[in-house]
């Protein structure tokens, strides 16, 4: 009877101690990978990004036929990881800027890092 606890224990235990959860569960956190040594300001690092590669007349300024207007932090907000993942040219959306060589790793860096902070407008 004795015996019989103690495996009942050291299953019980076991059980408690692994996670149960399947990986299928889990939301894939794609930003969560780059180094964020300091605050990324958004009208100081994110909107010179936008602006100078983006926001440029007849592109996304709206007044060009693109439909994405990315002038103000909540228009660059609602479709930040969208915009993530054109200017690292991901799957899933138009490689951006278009027909232009892919920004450096350094900028698509400072704007994973906006996100992964709060995507704060300050």
């Amino acid at each position: 009877m004795k015996l019989k606890f103690i495996a009942f224990t050291i299953l019980i235990l076991g059980y408690l101690t692994f996670p149960t959860s399947c990986k299928k569960d889990k939301v894939p956190e794609p930003f969560l990978s780059v180094n964020c040594p300091d605050t990324v300001f958004y009208q100081t690092k994110i909107k010179t990004i936008i602006d100078v590669n983006c926001s440029t007349s007849g592109c996304h300024d709206g007044s060009g036929t693109s439909g994405l207007n990315l002038q103000t932090h909540a228009q660059v907000s609602a479709r930040a990881s969208d915009i993530l993942k054109a200017i690292r040219h991901e799957g899933g959306v138009s490689n951006m800027p278009q027909g232009a060589p892919k920004l450096a790793d350094s900028l698509a860096n400072h704007f994973s890092c906006w996100i992964n902070q709060g995507k704060l407008n300050n």
